[in-house]
C-alpha cells in the first residue's frame, strides 16, 4: 500500500510539472502557435470533446483564443494567459495535450493508470495572430500555373473533376513553408527536385510558391516515364520557364546524386518512396516531402506475426493498415537514426485522398542528436525488425557509416 502511494505521488507531481511547463509554453506570446486538449482519462469526464488554444492579436494586444468543442458545436473566447490558467483546463480530465511552438513541439499523453507520456521534437512553425482569419491561398484558382496544368480551365476556375487535386497542392503548399525555416536564412538559389513527380502539379506548384516568395529555384523533376516528361517540358515552354525547370525520364534508384535543399516524393509507388528516402539522404537533403504509397515490401516478408497482434491479423483490411503504418514508422526513425528530426502525420484529408500519409524529415545539426538517444533509437529499431522478422527496403538501401543498422 505504501508503495502503491509512493508512485501516485511521484506521478501527481511528474504531472504538476509537466503542467506547469504547457501552461508556460502557452504564456510564450513569442513562440506560442497552437495547442490541442483532447481524449478522456480515465474516471474522468471532460465538459468538452476538444480544446483549441492560439495566440491572437486584437487592438494590438496579444491574446489566448480558446475554441471548446463539443457536440453542440464550437464555443470561442479570447483571454489573457493569466485567465486562461485559471480555467485549469488541463486538469479537467483531458488525456492528450499537443503544444506547438516555433521550434518545438511538445506532446503529453496521460496513461490509463496515470503514467505520463511525453514527447518533445523539433519544428519550424510560425503563429498565426489575425483575429478573423481569412481563409489563405497558396495559389488562387486563376492562377496561370494551376490553367497549365489542367487543374484551373481557361476562366480561370477549378475543374470540379480537380477540386481535390487543388486541395492536396494547397496543403502540400503550407506544409512546404512551414518547413522552410530550414533553408531561409540561405538567400542562394532553392534546389528543389521531385522524384516521380508524374504529371508535375506539386512541382509546378512549389516553383510558382518560390516564385511568387521572389526566391530564386533550381528546379528538376524525374519520371520514369519519357511521354510524362515530354508533357510536363511543353508545360514549362507554355509558361516561359523551360530554362529554370527541367525534366528527366529516369528510375530514382539510376538517377545520380548530387545536393539539393528539398526533395519531395510524392505518391511514389512501394519502394520508390525508399528509393527517393535513399536519395535525399545522400544528396544531403535539408528538408525532405514524403507522401507513401502502394506498400508491398514489408506484408511480403512477414511470415510471423507477433501474437499480441493475433486478433488484428484476423481482419484483412486491418492487417494491411497495420503492415503500412509499420512501414512509414520504420522509415521514420531510419531518418532520425541518420540525422533528421522526422514526423508523420494526414496531409490532407482521408475524403480527398487515401494516400494521405506525410513523412517529413529537417536535417537537424550533428550536436543535437545526442549519442545517447541514437543509441536508444536503434535499440528501438532493431528490437521492431526482430519481432516481425523484416528488413525494410530503406535500410538496405543506405550505407550508414558509424550506424550499423544490420549485424
Amino acid at each position: 500500500m505504501a508503495n502503491n502511494s509512493l508512485d501516485e505521488a511521484r506521478a501527481n507531481a511528474e504531472w504538476i510539472s509537466v503542467r506547469d511547463e504547457i501552461y508556460q509554453r502557452i504564456s510564450d506570446s513569442h513562440s506560442f502557435v497552437r495547442a490541442v486538449f483532447s481524449g478522456r482519462r480515465r474516471n474522468h469526464q471532460p465538459n468538452f470533446d476538444r480544446i483549441d488554444v492560439r495566440p491572437v492579436r486584437i487592438k494590438e494586444e496579444l491574446r489566448v483564443q480558446v475554441e471548446f468543442r463539443n457536440s453542440d458545436g464550437v464555443v470561442t473566447k479570447n483571454l489573457s494567459p493569466s485567465e486562461f490558467s485559471a480555467l485549469a483546463l488541463l486538469d479537467s480530465g483531458f488525456s492528450h495535450f499537443l503544444v506547438e511552438s516555433r521550434a518545438e513541439r511538445l506532446e503529453v499523453r496521460l496513461g490509463k493508470k496515470g503514467q505520463l507520456f511525453r514527447k518533445l521534437s523539433r519544428t519550424f512553425l510560425e503563429p498565426e495572430y489575425e483575429h478573423d482569419k481569412k481563409k489563405k491561398r497558396f495559389l488562387e484558382e486563376s492562377d496561370p500555373y494551376l490553367i497549365a496544368v489542367g487543374i484551373s480551365d481557361s476562366e480561370g476556375r477549378v475543374k470540379p473533376s480537380m477540386r481535390d487535386k487543388y486541395l492536396q497542392v494547397e496543403e502540400f503548399l503550407k506544409i512546404l513553408e512551414t518547413s522552410m525555416s530550414a533553408i531561409a536564412e540561405n538567400q542562394a538559389p532553392v534546389r528543389i527536385i521531385d522524384l516521380g513527380c508524374g504529371h508535375a502539379y506539386l512541382t509546378f506548384a512549389a516553383f510558382r510558391f518560390f516564385q511568387l516568395k521572389n526566391r530564386t529555384e533550381n528546379f528538376i523533376g524525374v519520371d520514369v516515364k519519357s511521354k510524362t516528361r515530354e508533357r510536363n517540358e511543353e508545360i514549362a515552354k507554355k509558361l516561359g520557364i523551360a530554362s529554370e525547370i527541367s525534366f528527366v525520364d529516369s528510375a530514382i534508384a539510376e538517377y545520380p546524386v548530387f545536393e539539393v535543399d528539398v526533395v519531395i516524393a510524392l505518391h511514389a509507388c512501394d519502394t520508390a518512396t525508399d528509393d527517393a528516402l535513399s536519395w535525399a539522404i545522400k544528396a544531403n537533403a535539408k528538408v525532405i516531402l514524403a507522401a507513401p504509397c502502394c506498400h508491398h515490401n514489408l506484408h511480403q516478408q512477414i511470415k510471423e506475426k507477433p501474437d499480441a497482434l493475433t486478433h488484428v491479423f484476423q481482419h484483412g483490411i486491418l492487417a494491411v493498415r497495420q503492415v503500412d503504418l509499420l512501414t512509414d514508422a520504420l522509415r521514420a526513425a531510419i531518418l532520425e537514426l541518420v540525422g533528421f528530426s522526422a514526423d508523420v502525420f494526414e496531409f490532407v484529408s482521408g475524403d480527398h485522398t487515401a494516400r494521405n500519409l506525410m513523412v517529413r524529415a529537417i536535417r537537424v545539426n550533428a550536436e543535437s542528436n545526442a549519442q545517447r538517444r541514437k543509441a536508444e533509437k536503434l535499440r528501438e529499431y532493431r528490437h521492431t525488425c526482430a519481432l516481425w522478422g523484416i528488413k525494410p527496403a530503406l535500410e538496405e538501401r543506405l550505407e550508414l557509416g558509424g550506424i550499423p543498422l544490420s549485424d
